[in-house]
């Protein structure tokens, strides 16, 4: 058996450290076929269009393209020579040209952004009813730069309260992104519900303690949300067939409403994280009959958020 193919074999295996390299490279606008290309001649060195195709299993036709496409973005290069050979530039500078090269696509974006929004009202608006409903919009979003967009959207345009419910663990994608930098900047009354710890680390260690309470008696459904005043709400969904965060975003009324209305329940009942037990126990005597009350509010509205958004999420229920 040739070199390549016995070194292919184990390559892209999930337990080599290649294939966590190859699910990565996709975050910087490469393919997985693209990534597997690069990769495979990063490690293994100059090869033809033929030996690529044989040895990662892919048609010779998309392996031409995916050559093609990698060398307009500049990672890779060809050798001139009968046949051609290809090789491919170090990961290290790989990585800058792909930043780079979505600095400028970004940059090109935002120079056209003018321009697009002129043409946009110069165009008439046809058959549109002044008196029709403006509520009831729902919008997917899948990943976390198109979720965290959203997100920076709604806590700037806050004017009232920024309510967050979820774990670490639900949030854990955001590390290392600006999300907890702009809850910080926040002008509007920020709550935040979270199972956090002070022996741990939390992505929402860096927020006032005064603003965070701990979730004392976890929600069954474990329900992750993100509230902005009484008009908008983010509601986090868990599919274990989709890699990438999915969430959906809605005005509607109802689901603002009833979201916001479990908060304020979990809230009254939950202490800060800086408080001890004995501390939160002061002046809350809760009575036997009020303890009931809620947990019939609460088995309300956890069978109305059930029902809507497993029909949203065309059965793709929190976990």
């Amino acid at each position: 058996m040739a070199l390549t193919e016995t070194v292919e074999e184990g390559m892209f295996q999930a337990e080599n450290p290649i294939h966590e390299l190859n699910r990565m490279l996709v975050k910087y606008d490469l393919t997985p076929n693209q990534a597997k290309v690069y990769l495979f001649l990063s490690k293994i060195g100059i090869k033809t269009a033929s030996e690529i195709s044989k040895a990662l299993k892919i048609p010779r036709t998309e392996t031409y393209h995916l050559l093609s496409t990698l060398q307009q973005k500049g990672i890779i290069f060809s050798v001139f020579g009968k046949p051609t050979k290809f090789n491919s530039t170090g990961l290290e500078e790989s990585l800058g040209i792909l930043l780079n090269n979505e600095r400028n696509r970004i940059s090109e974006l935002e120079a056209g952004k003018d321009s697009l929004i002129k043409l946009w009202n110069i165009i008439p608006k046809y058959g549109e009813d002044d008196t029709e409903s403006q509520d009831n919009k729902f919008q997917s979003l899948q990943g976390r730069n198109s979720i965290l967009g959203k997100l920076e959207q709604m806590i700037k345009e806050s004017k009232e309260t920024i309510l967050v419910l979820g774990t670490d663990a639900d949030f854990k994608k955001f590390y290392f992104t600006e999300f907890t930098e702009l809850l910080n900047k926040t002008k509007s009354e920020l709550r935040i519900l979270t199972d956090h710890q002070s022996d741990m680390p939390n992505i929402f260690e860096s927020i006032d303690p005064n603003k965070v309470k701990k979730i004392d008696d976890k929600n069954r459904e474990d329900f992750c949300f993100i509230i902005k005043d009484d008009s908008e709400v983010i509601f986090f969904i868990s599919n274990n067939k989709v890699k990438e965060m999915l969430a959906v975003w809605t005005d509607s009324k109802a689901f603002v409403t009833t979201l916001k209305s479990l908060f304020s329940l979990m809230w009254k009942k939950s202490h800060h994280i800086n408080e001890t037990d004995a501390e939160s126990l002061l002046g809350s005597e809760i009575t036997y009959e009020h303890r009931l009350r809620e947990i019939e509010q609460e088995k309300m509205i956890l069978s109305y958020l059930k029902e809507n958004f497993k029909l949203l999420g065309n059965g793709k229920d929190r976990r």
